[in-house]
C-alpha cells in the first residue's frame, strides 16, 4: 500500500499583507510575496506555480475563485485573527518558530546554520558575542539569529497556538 504524503501549502501573498507574509516565511512557510505586483501577474504566477493566495482584496479573491484557484479571503482587522483564518483555512499542522526551518523572511529562500566563527565580521559585535546559533539565507545571504523579533514571534505564535486549543 502506498501512502500519500501531503505537502505543505505555499502561498502567495497579496500586497497589503506582507506583515503576514514576513511571519509565514519565519515560521517555514513558501511565502511568494512583492509589495508592487498587479492582480493579473499575481494570478498568473500563482496559477502557474499552484500557490494559494491569501489577500483582502475581495476582487482578486474572486478572480482567482473564477479561475478555480485556491484563495482565503483574509476579513479580519487583527494579525492573530487574520492568521487563524489561514491556518483553519489552509489546514496548517506547523505553527512553532524553528530557525531550521524557516524560510528568509526578504526573499523566502531556504536557510541554513552557519558556523558562528566564519561570519564574525558581518554582523554586529554584540550579537556575535549573545548568541552561539547563526543561520544564513541560501540566496540571498542574510544571517539571522535569535534576537527580539524571535521573542516577539514566539509571543505571536503563543498567542496563537492558545486560541487553537
Amino acid at each position: 500500500m502506498l501512502l500519500k504524503i501531503e505537502s505543505e501549502p505555499i502561498f502567495f501573498v497579496d500586497a497589503m499583507l506582507g506583515n503576514i507574509a514576513r511571519k509565514l516565511r519565519l515560521l517555514g512557510y513558501d511565502s511568494q510575496y512583492f509589495s508592487d505586483i498587479d492582480d493579473e501577474k499575481l494570478i498568473d504566477s500563482a496559477r502557474k506555480e499552484k500557490r494559494i493566495i491569501i489577500s483582502k482584496d475581495e476582487e482578486l479573491i474572486k478572480k482567482a475563485q473564477k479561475l478555480g484557484m485556491r484563495s482565503i479571503h483574509i476579513t479580519k482587522e487583527e494579525e492573530v485573527e487574520e492568521f487563524l483564518e489561514i491556518i483553519n483555512s489552509a489546514n496548517l499542522k506547523r505553527i512553532q518558530i524553528n530557525g531550521n526551518t524557516a524560510r528568509c523572511s526578504k526573499c523566502n529562500s531556504l536557510t541554513e546554520l552557519i558556523d558562528k566563527d566564519t561570519i564574525k565580521e558581518k554582523i554586529p559585535q554584540g550579537v556575535f558575542k549573545s548568541n552561539d546559533v547563526f543561520w544564513k539565507c541560501k540566496c540571498c545571504n542574510q544571517f539571522y539569529w535569535e534576537g527580539t523579533h524571535i521573542k516577539n514571534l514566539q509571543e505571536f505564535v503563543g498567542k496563537i497556538n492558545e486560541r487553537l486549543q
